[in-house]
């Protein structure tokens, strides 16, 4: 794997997103509580930050959490988020020494969300906001019809009469990323599951089957292969 050679290809996107999907089949192939299943996706999850940085990818996006999965389990509930507990403390002390910033999209003024989890996101947020190297955007509490909602209200509160797109993209959580270039949903699903609906409007998209605890670094490269040898035309034609 000639990482050097990657990272040099101008073909690279520079914004990609993961769906993180198949945590709980995982556990289950293996005869494992789902809690284990989400652990492990979370340690993958730490490994392929990493790597996504590794290559020179400019922003990563990640859905952790949707404003679906309260219908799941209270129990498989309370253990997510004690994994985004985790998850913010090591952002916290990993990042705030490297030019790293962290964007939380979703709503974290839901009061469903443990009071914890509210704070150190916001202070996350707060703490790497200037930095202007990497950015990683975690999903948590995260729709996009909701965010479209979100931004809808906003503006009719700013008392915006025309909306045009440059307006409605400074409005939504990723309005300091990169365009949304690249989205893998591990496990073989196909959906889009209300995911970054507004920004993956010209987005590529590949399904890869493995379950998100055992894709690994080979498999990235593999995806990211795969979408370099696309051609995105943006409803043009090639010239």
């Amino acid at each position: 794997m000639n990482i050097n050679k990657l990272k040099a290809d101008p073909r690279m996107p520079k914004h990609i997103a993961f769906i993180i999907d198949g945590n709980g089949r995982w556990a289950k192939k293996r005869h494992l509580i789902r809690s284990v299943g989400h652990k492990a996706g979370f340690e993958n999850l730490k490994k392929q930050i990493q790597f996504v940085q590794d290559l020179g990818i400019k922003n990563l996006s990640m859905y952790c959490f949707s404003c679906e999965n309260w219908k799941r389990p209270q129990d498989e509930v309370d253990y997510l988020m004690q994994l985004f507990n985790e998850m913010l403390d090591e952002f916290k002390a990993e990042y705030l020494n490297k030019d790293i910033r962290v964007i939380i999209s979703g709503d974290m003024d839901d009061e469903r969300l443990p009071k914890i989890v509210r704070e150190k996101a916001k202070e996350i947020v707060e703490l790497t906001k200037n930095k202007t190297g990497f950015i990683v955007n975690a999903c948590i509490n995260y729709g996009g019809r909701q965010e479209i909602l979100k931004v809808t209200n906003e503006l009719i509160k700013e008392g915006v009469k025309v909306v045009d797109e440059a307006t409605f993209n400074s409005h939504l959580y990723t309005a300091d990323m990169l365009p949304l270039d690249f989205i893998i949903r591990t496990s073989g699903e196909e959906r889009t599951s209300n995911f970054l609906m507004w920004q993956s409007a010209y987005s590529e998209w590949y399904f890869p089957k493995s379950l998100w605890p055992s894709f690994s670094k080979k498999d990235l490269v593999k995806a990211l292969k795969i979408y370099m040898n696309r051609e995105r035309r943006f409803g043009g034609v090639k010239k």
